[in-house]
């Protein structure tokens, strides 16, 4: 993120905590996942502490110190993207309110680990990370949601950025296509080169945060021929200007001006992950957010038991791992790759079954054993997606 007080990797958390870090949203950028980590961490620290732990001072004092921790770099950095909302009004709505969610998720943490409410007995109902693990665990969710969505969006400033300077080099392109004389082509070529200075700074530094290696060629390869065109834009153009009787040199500064265009749109495609039709590529893209969405409906058990079917997970699965068949069914997919994606899938399934059984049995009595078998079930499936979901990324 640009204007990050952190600069933002595949960002992973404990299993055990059940917390996730992509809320439905897609990390593409290495900035974006390297802001995550620490706080990640951090929380993963929490989470996994001891449920009757030696309660010394020096114990004590450490948990407070990671929870103030957590609450201060949140503050900090809402205050940053309370910031960038007040700059950018089309993303102040959807900016303001994860800010809000971020520090009030971070307040709650702070509470939680305050050793100042470990000097009252339990029963004065002072409730503490010792007290409500529970609480401390959705905070949490909480908190690496909103702080991720806080990420993703100030990130689409910066994809902004890069395509307002890509459409000031084409409305520039456009001008030095119809000029007539040498001394105007000068004027504006030099304009033109300034612009194409600031499109290669911003398209530069993307490329280095992209996570997707073969984006980030396709990105280096576009550039490169931006850099040589920009070269022979002015060769082309000064014989043509020279010579305008020849047709050949016309020909070839078209052709020219045609390559570039050609790869300023190859940009903005890798940039904004679409295809020039303005489809996304459907094959990955339409796993991805079929087990996001799957994900998203499993999860919300733990809120409701009764607001989907059992048939509608069902299907929900079936339709991902059918999409996961274009791989396995694939002569370019290597015979690892086929059989850990086979045999995610084959897991997928089961955790489903696992699932669906305790959730069956949890509407119909909903014990404090049933509740916590249910809590391991929608962690068990989760992880399992996502690890379906890296094979069939890493084929």
């Amino acid at each position: 993120m640009a204007t990050s007080p952190c600069s933002s990797s595949g960002v992973s958390s404990s299993s055990s905590s059940g917390l996730g870090a992509d809320a439905g949203l897609e990390i593409r950028t290495r900035s974006v996942e390297q802001t995550l980590v620490p706080l990640v961490s951090q929380i993963t620290t929490l989470i996994n502490h001891k449920d009757k732990p030696k309660r010394s001072d020096k114990t004590l004092q450490a948990i407070q110190r990671v929870g103030q921790a957590v609450n201060l770099a949140v503050g900090r950095f809402v205050t940053v993207g309370e910031a960038i909302a007040n700059e950018n009004h089309e993303l102040k709505e959807e900016m303001s309110i994860a800010c809000i969610e971020a520090r009030r998720a971070g307040e709650t943490i702070a509470q939680l680990t305050d050793v100042a409410s470990l000097d009252h007995p339990e029963s004065d109902s002072h409730i503490t990370i010792f007290t409500d693990k529970t609480g401390v665990v959705k905070a949490a969710r909480l908190l690496l949601s909103s702080v991720t969505k806080v990420l993703v969006l100030a990130d689409r400033i910066v994809i902004k950025q890069i395509i307002t300077s890509r459409n000031k080099v084409l409305a520039t392109m456009d001008q030095l296509e119809k000029v007539s004389s040498f001394q105007e082509f000068v004027q504006i070529f030099s304009q033109f080169g300034n612009e194409m200075v600031e499109f290669a700074h911003l398209t530069g530094d993307r490329q280095n945060d992209l996570k997707d290696e073969k984006k980030k060629a396709r990105m280096a390869a576009s550039r490169a021929v931006l850099e040589k065109c920009t070269m022979m834009l002015l060769t082309a153009s000064k014989t043509c200007l020279r010579h305008p009787d020849c047709e050949s040199a016309r020909i070839n500064k078209d052709g020219v001006f045609h390559r570039m265009r050609l790869a300023l749109e190859q940009v903005i495609e890798i940039v904004t992950d679409s295809r020039p039709n303005g489809e996304n590529e459907m094959a990955p893209i339409s796993i991805y957010s079929g087990i996001r969405e799957f994900k998203n409906k499993v999860e919300g058990l733990r809120e409701n038991l009764y607001f989907l079917s059992k048939e509608n997970l069902s299907t929900m699965l079936e339709v991902i791992l059918e999409h996961t068949e274009d791989f396995t069914d694939s002569a370019y997919t290597s015979h690892e790759h086929r059989e850990h994606i086979l045999e995610l899938s084959k897991q997928a399934k089961m955790e489903l079954e696992q699932l669906v059984s305790v959730w069956m049995q949890a509407q119909n009595q909903k014990t404090k054993d049933l509740l916590e078998d249910l809590e391991v079930a929608i962690l068990k499936t989760c992880q399992c997606m996502n690890e379906l979901k890296r094979e069939v990324s890493a084929a």
